[in-house]
C-alpha cells in the first residue's frame, strides 16, 4: 500500500515548504500585511511547523509535545531576531490590541462550557476554588521558606515571588501589582515590574512543562486520570464529530462565542472589578442553568470550539511565545536558587491541589492538579491555553478560567494590603 505523504497544517509537506519559503521571502522584503492577513498567516505557518516538529522529534515528542515546542520555540524566535522588528510589532498588535487571543479564548470557553453537563458544571465550579486556595496557600508557604533560606525577607518572598507568580498573569496580575507596589513604596512602577515579572513568566513556563508531563503520567497511571473529566463518576463529555458539522453550525457557534464575550464585556462596563472573561462565564452558566438556548445551538457552540482548537491552537501558542514570553528578562535574573524556588513552589501547589481535590472534592488527581494547581501559576488566559494544551486537557478551560481569575483577584487584593503595610 502506498504510504500517505506527510502533511503540515493540512498541506502536503512539499506545498507547506513552498508556503514557508513564501513567508520568509515576504519577511525579508518587509511586505507582511498588517492585521489579520499578515498576523494569522505568519502564526499559522510558524505555529504548525513548530507543532509538527514537537510531534515528530522522538525525545521532544515523548516529554514535551507540540504545544510546549510552540510556546518555547515562539519565545526563542522572539529573542533571536529572526523576525524583523516591524513583523514582531504586527504580531504584537494582532495578539493583543487587535484581539486574536480574545477571539480564540472566547471560542474555547463557549465551546467547552456548552459541552459540559449542567449538573457537572455547577458541582465542579463550587468545589474547585477551595481546592485551588489550598494549593496556593501551601505553595506560598514553601516559597517564603525557600526565600528565607536564600537570605530573602518574608516581604521579598511574598511580594516579589509568591504573589506575582499566582496573580493571574502579566496584564491582569504583574502590571497592576507593580502600580500598587509603586504607590505604596514610591519606587517607579517600571522598576518594580522588572523585578516581579520573572516570577510570573517563569511560573508560567514551569506550569506548561508540568502540564506536558501529565500526559506521560496519565498514560502510565491511568487510575489518576479522568481523561479530561474533573469529577469522578461522571460520564465523558459528549462531543459532536467534526464530520457532522455543517457551515451553519460553525457560523452559529462563531456568533454565539462573540455574543457571550460581548455580554461579558458589557458586564465589565457596569462592574469594572469583574473581568470580561469572568462575566462571559457567568452569562454562559446562566444560559445553561435556565436552558436559554435550544440544544442544537449549544451543540453548534461546542462544534465551533472544537474547530478553533484544531485550527488555531498552534498559532495561538506560538504567538504567546513570541509576544508574551521574554527570555532575555528571565536570563537577567535567573539563578539556580531562584529557579528552584519557583519550580518547588509550582510543584507544591500542583501536588496539594491534586491531593485535596481527589481526597476531599471528588476530583480526579491529575485533572485537579492541572485545573486547580498549574492554572494558578500561569499567565492568565493565554497561560491556561498553553498549560491545558500541553496537558491535552482543553476541556478543563472553563474551570481553569474560574480559578485563574478568582485566585488572581484574591492575590492582587492580598498584595495591595501587604504592600500598604510592609512597603510604606
Amino acid at each position: 500500500m502506498r504510504k500517505e505523504m506527510k502533511r503540515v497544517a493540512g498541506l502536503p509537506l512539499p506545498l507547506y515548504l513552498i508556503v514557508l519559503g513564501l513567508l520568509f521571502l515576504a519577511l525579508r522584503c518587509g511586505v507582511i500585511p498588517a492585521g489579520l492577513p499578515g498576523g494569522l498567516f505568519l502564526l499559522l505557518v510558524l505555529g504548525e511547523g513548530l507543532n509538527e516538529l514537537g510531534k515528530s522529534v522522538p525525545l521532544v515528542r515523548t516529554y514535551f509535545g507540540g504545544s510546549v515546542v510552540c510556546v518555547l520555540g515562539g519565545a526563542a524566535i522572539g529573542v533571536s531576531g529572526l523576525l524583523p522588528k516591524d513583523s514582531t510589532e504586527i504580531l504584537g498588535r494582532f495578539i493583543e490590541s487587535e484581539g486574536f487571543l480574545i477571539f480564540y479564548i472566547a471560542a474555547l470557553i463557549t465551546g467547552s462550557l456548552f459541552q459540559i453537563d449542567r449538573r457537572l458544571l455547577f458541582r465542579a465550579s463550587l468545589r474547585i476554588l477551595p481546592t485551588a486556595l489550598a494549593g496556593v496557600a501551601a505553595g506560598t508557604a514553601v516559597v517564603v521558606l525557600l526565600g528565607f533560606l536564600q537570605g530573602f525577607s518574608v516581604t521579598e518572598s511574598l511580594l516579589y515571588i509568591a504573589i506575582p507568580m499566582t496573580s493571574g498573569g502579566m496584564t491582569a496580575g504583574a502590571v497592576p501589582l507593580s502600580a500598587i507596589y509603586a504607590e505604596a513604596s514610591g519606587i517607579p512602577a517600571g522598576e518594580i515590574l522588572t523585578r516581579i515579572a520573572p516570577a510570573t513568566v517563569l511560573g508560567n513556563i514551569v506550569s506548561i512543562l508540568f502540564g506536558a508531563l501529565t500526559v506521560r503520567l496519565s498514560a502510565r497511571f491511568p487510575k489518576l486520570s479522568g481523561d479530561g473529566q474533573l469529577l469522578r463518576g461522571e460520564g465523558a463529555v459528549q462531543k459532536k464529530s467534526m464530520s457532522q458539522a455543517d457551515f451553519g453550525s460553525l457560523l452559529a457557534g462563531l456568533l454565539l462565542s462573540l455574543a457571550f464575550y460581548t455580554a461579558g464585556a458589557l458586564l465589565h462596563g457596569f462592574i469594572p472589578a469583574l473581568p470580561a472573561y469572568a462575566g462571559m462565564i457567568l452569562c454562559i452558566m446562566a444560559a445553561k442553568g435556565f436552558s436559554v438556548l435550544p440544544g442544537e445551538m449549544e451543540e453548534a457552540a461546542a462544534v465551533w470550539g472544537q474547530f478553533v482548537i484544531r485550527a488555531f491552537t498552534a498559532a495561538a501558542l506560538t504567538g504567546i511565545g513570541i509576544v508574551l514570553l521574554d527570555l532575555n528578562r528571565l536570563a537577567s535574573v535567573l539563578t539556580l536558587p531562584y529557579l528552584l524556588t519557583i519550580v518547588l513552589g509550582v510543584l507544591v501547589i500542583t501536588l496539594t491541589a491534586g491531593f485535596v481535590g481527589s481526597r476531599l472534592m471528588g476530583f480526579y488527581p491529575l485533572e485537579a492538579s492541572i485545573a486547580a494547581g498549574m492554572c494558578t501559576t500561569n499567565m492568565g488566559g493565554s497561560g491556561n491555553v498553553a498549560v491545558l494544551s500541553a496537558a491535552d486537557r482543553m476541556s478543563l478551560l472553563p474551570f481553569a478560567q474560574i480559578v485563574t481569575r478568582s485566585i488572581g483577584a484574591l492575590m492582587l487584593t492580598l498584595g495591595g494590603i501587604l504592600a500598604a503595610i510592609l512597603l510604606h
